[in-house]
C-alpha cells in the first residue's frame, strides 16, 4: 500500500504536467505601472503571443498594438524562452524586432513577460508581470500581463456543405412508386390485369420518349430503344457534382508577383489525400489570401475569418516533397497577413501559423511517408 500511493502521486503529477499546452495563440494586454497615478492604472497595450514548444524550451512571436494621435502602431519580435512544467510558468525574452512602425520618438523596448498558466474548461490564461530586458536606454517601464485564448474544437462546423448525399435520395423514390403498381395489379382478378398491362406500359414509353426530347441527350442516344434512355438518364444526373469536385484549379500565375519563400515546417502524412482548414489567426482584420499547391493556384482572393476555409488535397506520389504556398493578397488592417492552418491526416492532427506578406510568402512542405503493414 506505501508503494502504490507515491505511485498514484506521480502518475497524477505527470497527467497535470502533460496536460499544460503552451503551443498556440495568446491574446491580452499588458500595462505599463510605471506610468500609473491616482486614478490611473497605467498605459495599455494590447500584446499577442504566438508560441511553439518544444519539450522545455519555447520560440515564436510577440504583436505589440496601441493607438496615439488616432493613428494605429504596432511592433513584431521575435521571442525565445523557457517553460517550468512544475511551476506552471513560462518565460519568454524579446530578441529581435522584425517589423515595426513605432516612430522613433516614442519608447519601443524589449520585454520580458513571466506569466502562469491556469486552466478553467476550455478556458486557458497566463498572468503575470513583465521587465524590459536590460541594458536598453532610456525608461522602458514595467507592469502586468494578462493573456488568454480557448481551445480549438476538432470538430468545427464547416463552410462547405457534402453535395453527393441528394443523389442516393432521389433513387429510392423513383423506384418505389413503381414497385406496389405491380404488386397491386396481380391481387385483383387475374383476367383484367392482363388486359390493363398492355394499356398501361405504352403511355410509359411515350412519357420516356418526350423527356427525352426535351434534352440534348437523346441525340447521344438514338440508335438505342425505349427502355435505354431511362437508364442513361439517370446515370447523367450526377456531371454538375463532378465539375465542382475538383479542388486544383490550373491556371497561369502570371498575374502574381514573385516573393521569396520563407519555409514554416515539413509534416510527415501516412496517407495520400488529406485536409486542411484555414483560420485567420488572431483578429478578425480582412486578411485575403491565395494557395498554390505544387505549383498549382488552387485557391483564389479568399478571405479568413473563425470559420474553418477547408480544402482537401492529395498528394503527388511521383514528388518527395508537396508544397502549400500563403501568397498574401493584402496585409488587412493588422499587418502581417497571418493564418491557423490545421492539418488532418487520418488520425493524425497538426497546427500550424503562417504568416506571409507582400515581401515573402509562408511554405508548408508535406512529405508522404505511408505507414508500412505490419
Amino acid at each position: 500500500m506505501k508503494r502504490i500511493v507515491p505511485l498514484i502521486l506521480f502518475v497524477l503529477f505527470g497527467y497535470l504536467v502533460s496536460a499544460q499546452n503552451f503551443t498556440g495563440q495568446w491574446k491580452g494586454e499588458f500595462v505599463d505601472k510605471s506610468t500609473s497615478y491616482t486614478g490611473w492604472g497605467g498605459d495599455r497595450c494590447e500584446y499577442v503571443l504566438e508560441l511553439e514548444s518544444n519539450g522545455n524550451k519555447v520560440s515564436g512571436y510577440s504583436y505589440t498594438y496601441f493607438s496615439d494621435g488616432g493613428k494605429r502602431y504596432y511592433t513584431i519580435c521575435k521571442l525565445s524562452g523557457t517553460i517550468n512544467r512544475a511551476s506552471k510558468s513560462i518565460e519568454v525574452k524579446e530578441t529581435a524586432r522584425t517589423k515595426t512602425n513605432v516612430p522613433v520618438t516614442i519608447r519601443n523596448c524589449f520585454q520580458i513577460h513571466r506569466l502562469t498558466y491556469f486552466q478553467k474548461g476550455d478556458d486557458l490564461s497566463l498572468e503575470g508581470t513583465w521587465v524590459p530586458v536590460p541594458n536598453q536606454e532610456g525608461d522602458c517601464g514595467f507592469g502586468t500581463t494578462v493573456l488568454s485564448r480557448r481551445l480549438l474544437q476538432k470538430n468545427a462546423a464547416y463552410v462547405n456543405k457534402p453535395i453527393p448525399k441528394p443523389a442516393p435520395v432521389i433513387k429510392p423514390k423513383t423506384v418505389q412508386p413503381a414497385a406496389p403498381l405491380v404488386k397491386n395489379t396481380p391481387k385483383p382478378t387475374p383476367p383484367p390485369v392482363v388486359k390493363v398491362q398492355p394499356k398501361v406500359t405504352p403511355p410509359v414509353v411515350k412519357k420516356d420518349t418526350k423527356k427525352t426530347v426535351e434534352h440534348p441527350v437523346v441525340k447521344n442516344n438514338a440508335e438505342k430503344k425505349n427502355n435505354t434512355p431511362t437508364k442513361e438518364v439517370a446515370a447523367e444526373e450526377p456531371p454538375p457534382v463532378v465539375k465542382t469536385a475538383p479542388v486544383i484549379i490550373k491556371t497561369p500565375d502570371a498575374a502574381y508577383k514573385k516573393r521569396s519563400s520563407e519555409l514554416i515546417k515539413t509534416i510527415e502524412i501516412d496517407n495520400a489525400s488529406f485536409t486542411v482548414d484555414l483560420y485567420d489567426n488572431g483578429d478578425i482584420d480582412g486578411d485575403s489570401i491565395s494557395l498554390f499547391f505544387n505549383g498549382n493556384l488552387i485557391i483564389s482572393h479568399k478571405r479568413l475569418s473563425d470559420k474553418a476555409l477547408r480544402l482537401k488535397l492529395e498528394v503527388d506520389k511521383e514528388k518527395d516533397l508537396n508544397e502549400l504556398i500563403m501568397y498574401a493578397e493584402n496585409l488587412g488592417t493588422i499587418p502581417p497577413n497571418t493564418a491557423l492552418m490545421v492539418v488532418n491526416d487520418g488520425d493524425n492532427r497538426y497546427e500550424v501559423r503562417i504568416s506571409s506578406d507582400l515581401q515573402k510568402s509562408g511554405v508548408i512542405r508535406f512529405m508522404h511517408k505511408p505507414k508500412t503493414k505490419q
